[in-house]
């Protein structure tokens, strides 16, 4: 667009002598009225009425924070409001979805390292680099892996407003009772195994269990963390599959033997707990001893179980195999058709960089990415906070790379979460559903 809006003005110019000296001159004097500031062509001045939409999920604590932020930044630019909006992680994705495709997405959107390239291979997301580049989003003080890691293409198109790794938390005082010795903090799926067979007989009946069952749903954490240990990976870096069905009906098989044994709970029971809010999740309430979780999430159980401590460990490893971890991150994105680009820029710059947001923030959704505001929490996070800062702190040299997930993600996402559903409730197979998997995979990524 603009090669043409130059090419044109050149034939103006020769043609049309006064309409050049005209344009000169109103050039002249939008420099000398101007601030020289970098405006978005949709921004009018900072006194002007503007309204932003912010989307994020979380549960009820998360949305209190984020609604103080945001509190916060409308009083410190009150001619800018913005608009709330937020759910559950399901929720959440199903309705920025629908969103997108109807032209009608917020501002700024929560965004994810799995569904990132997703969305910005399909133009649903605003390149920032022109808003980095002028400290609109100010990201000085980021490590160079904080800002890579939100990077499609060499393009920045999310920006990290914590860090974090996956974990396994486990209810101290609830194994204490049990008489059942806690994980360790290094331990293989075998040791898993093992530790919930335990914690079955410890229980001593049909209602307790020591995990819920965590083999379907997503892809990612758990199962590509075994993929990883496997020496493989969800996907390749060109967007195909990365990873054999051999390797996932070895996972599917070891979760439908645990299901089978009662070990871990049947579907009827996990469909009847899917979707809770997080105080009345199985985990929360007693029913499980141990639950996976983001680590930054620790002081959110921690807040709802008073009685105990809520302590973490790695996610199970293959013994013998490669580490499963990688660097995992919660991000923030403008979306393509924000008519508010350079507001929306602004309330991203606040989140990450100020203050008054990252004393409510915390460790929300892990330690801010930002080293200042990194450093500026240490003194106002509670002791599962700590913890969770531990672990990332612990763990985080383990991590390798991961190939960002492609375009296509949620309909093979959506396919794995069937397929494992037709597993437990016995209409398939583990090896029919591998190979119907492993076929609409391929089918929905090759396209």
């Amino acid at each position: 667009m603009k090669k043409g809006v130059n090419m044109m003005s050149k034939y103006i110019k020769k043609s049309f002598l006064f309409v050049a000296m005209l344009s000169l001159i109103l050039v002249i004097a939008a420099c000398s009225n101007g601030d020289g500031s970098n405006k978005s062509t949709n921004s009018g001045s900072k006194d002007e009425k503007v309204e932003i939409r912010f989307s994020w999920w979380g549960d009820t604590g998360r949305n209190e924070v984020y609604n103080e932020i945001v509190d916060r930044f409308e009083e410190e630019h009150p001619n800018i409001t913005v608009k709330r909006e937020f759910g559950g992680w399901g929720d959440y994705w199903d309705r920025l979805a629908t969103q997108i495709a109807g032209g009608n997405a917020p501002d700024v959107v929560s965004m994810h390292q799995f569904y990132v390239s997703d969305y910005a291979r399909r133009n649903a997301l605003l390149n920032l680099n022109e808003y980095v580049s002028s400290d609109t989003i100010n990201l000085t003080d980021f490590p160079e892996s904080a800002v890579d890691s939100g990077k499609i293409d060499d393009n920045i198109y999310m920006v990290a407003k914590g860090i974090t790794m996956p974990a396994m938390a486990y209810n101290t005082a609830l194994f204490d009772e049990l008489g059942v010795d806690y994980p360790e903090f290094d331990w293989t799926w075998e040791d898993f195994t093992a530790k919930l067979v335990e914690l079955k007989t410890a229980f001593g009946d049909g209602k307790h269990w020591g995990i819920n069952d965590i083999s379907g749903g997503q892809l990612q954490p758990i199962f590509r963390y075994f993929v990883r240990q496997n020496g493989q990976d969800l996907f390749t870096e060109d967007g195909k599959l990365g990873f054999e069905k051999e390797t996932l009906v070895k996972w599917w098989n070891m979760w439908d033997k645990l299901r089978k044994d009662n070990i871990v709970p049947d579907a009827a029971t996990g469909n009847e707990y899917d979707g809770v809010p997080l105080e009345a999740n199985m985990f929360t309430t007693g029913v499980t001893a141990i639950t996976q979780i983001p680590a930054n999430q620790v002081n959110l159980y921690q807040d709802q179980m008073k009685d105990t401590e809520i302590r973490l460990a790695r996610i199970p490893s293959v013994n013998g195999g490669p580490n499963g971890e990688y660097i995992e991150g919660a991000y923030l994105s403008i979306t393509e058709k924000s008519k508010h680009p350079k507001e929306a820029a602004m309330f991203i710059d606040f989140f990450i960089n100020s203050e008054k947001s990252a004393e409510l923030f915390k460790v929300q959704q892990g330690p801010p990415a930002g080293e200042k505001m990194s450093e500026f929490i240490l003194d106002l996070i509670d002791p599962a906070q700590g913890r969770a800062v531990e672990f990332i702190q612990k763990t985080a040299p383990l991590a390798g790379p991961a190939p960002y997930a492609p375009t296509g993600i949620n309909e093979v996402e959506q396919a794995f979460a069937d397929n494992s559903e037709a597993i437990s409730f016995g209409k398939k197979t583990v090896e029919q559903a591998a190979e119907d998997f492993i076929k609409e995979a391929e089918s929905i990524l090759n396209n």
